[in-house]
């Protein structure tokens, strides 16, 4: 059952596509602004507990010569009146600092109990390291919220 639902979010990783446009940040770097998808991920957990917990929470990214391709998955212990991801940044490794280069508001679904946010970023260049940031946000009971940053991984396709 798992296969199933991880088949679902690397399909739909792959056909994903962003409308990009561009803005400037305050510093003079170009950031890029990312539409992306969201999808339901129907995957209820029935747990007992009643107040809400992030149960699964992923950032996957990919990349080849078209771009970086990125999925994040949010998962609550029970059915939810809204989850989602917001405040997504694809950031840049410059010496010890990370430097963003694209962000998107994310997106939400609503009366489920996971959800799939996904995005492109075709301005990525070989050989630079990249992280992810966001945050998971859900409402079983109450309001809550999870900051989540991936590692950094080297661009090679």
């Amino acid at each position: 059952m798992l296969k199933k639902e991880w088949g679902l979010v690397l399909a739909v990783m792959i056909l994903v596509l962003g409308c990009n446009m561009s803005v400037f940040a305050q510093e003079g770097i170009q950031v890029e602004q990312l539409e992306c998808q969201v999808t339901e991920l129907d995957m209820l957990n029935n747990m007992s507990a009643r107040t809400t917990t992030f149960i699964d929470n992923t950032i996957t990214i990919g990349y080849d010569a078209e771009g970086m391709y990125v999925s994040i998955v949010t998962c609550m212990n029970n059915v939810a009146s809204v989850v989602g991801v917001k405040d997504i940044k694809i950031q840049v490794k410059n010496g010890n600092d990370w430097v963003t280069v694209a962000e998107s508001t994310g997106g939400e679904v609503y009366n489920t109990s996971s959800c799939v946010v996904s995005l492109n970023y075709g301005g990525v260049v070989e050989g630079y390291t990249y992280r992810v940031t966001c945050v998971h946000y859900g409402n079983v009971d109450e309001y809550r919220e999870l900051y989540h940053e991936s590692a950094g991984f080297k661009c090679q396709y």
